[in-house]
């Protein structure tokens, strides 16, 4: 999912025709070396995470048949395994994209590894410290490719960035026992009692990822399919939420869940059909 974000920041920031880009050797080799350090990155992080959170891991079902875990892979070696993948993929953007995309890795990499990972367990803020390396590689795909920050890469970053929260905030919800079990502080330590709380900060944040989306058809220049598309996903998207809030069980959270998916997928979608049009 990463590097679909990162690929539909790098393609929304492109000013030709499909055709026309893929025509080009040159603009070919630059994605994929964006989209190679992205994922090196990416992946480097998440091992990084895992190799933190391990004892933690082991008190949850989902997690505990991970390969650090269950003790397929020693922590030293996953330690240095994604301390390579880390700078491997930094410095791959670093030498053949630009140093911009190459500071918002690494920013990536620290903050989830080193701010969102261990203020888990500590306080439900560190839902909204998530978000920001949730949502950067959408930017990094857009820098990789104008070695700018403009207005288009910021609505796209943020339409990533309100996304996670009602994503996030259903998983804590269905998920809630094993992280209670875990220590981890996800909004959801009042048990059932807090499914309203929840849902109404799922609504709030779906609305304004819903104004990113809808102001990214404008300052991004996308067109008249997009916008329907767009306005369609958000209804639906909305609509899981608000159905969530008068249900709050465990259906109406998975309805959420995947309103999300398909809602994120529906505009990546709809940016790569744009270029075609």
């Amino acid at each position: 999912m990463i590097v679909l974000t990162a690929a539909a920041g790098y393609y929304l920031a492109i000013d030709m025709h499909f055709e026309e880009f893929f025509s080009s050797g040159f603009l070919i080799v630059n994605f994929l070396l964006a989209m190679t350090g992205t994922m090196l990155t990416s992946a480097g992080s998440c091992v990084l995470n895992n190799v933190m959170e391990v004892e933690y891991d082991k008190s949850m079902k989902r997690t505990a048949k991970r390969a650090l875990p269950s003790g397929l892979v020693t922590q030293k070696s996953a330690l240095l395994y994604g301390l390579v993948l880390s700078f491997i993929g930094a410095t791959i953007l670093f030498m053949w994209i630009n140093a911009l995309t190459a500071i918002l890795s690494v920013i990536t990499i620290v903050s989830y590894v080193l701010l969102y990972t261990p203020l888990k367990r500590k306080t439900k803020l560190s839902l909204y410290a998530g978000t920001l390396p949730g949502a950067l590689p959408a930017l990094g795909g857009w820098t990789a490719y104008t070695n700018t920050i403009d207005l288009p890469g910021l609505l796209l970053f943020a339409v990533l960035l309100f996304w996670q929260i009602p994503h996030f905030l259903a998983l804590a919800w269905i998920y809630r026992v094993d992280y209670e079990q875990a220590g981890f502080k996800m909004h959801t330590e009042g048990g059932e009692g807090t499914a309203k709380s929840i849902a109404l900060l799922s609504i709030v944040y779906a609305m304004f990822g819903s104004i990113a989306a809808l102001l990214l058809w404008e300052y991004a220049s996308l067109g008249f399919v997009y916008g329907i598309g767009v306005i369609l996903l958000s209804l639906f998207f909305n609509y899981a939420c608000f159905a969530f809030l008068k249900h709050r069980d465990g259906k109406s959270a998975k309805l959420q869940l995947y309103a999300s998916y398909a809602y994120l997928s529906g505009i990546f979608l709809l940016v790569f059909v744009n270029k075609q049009l």
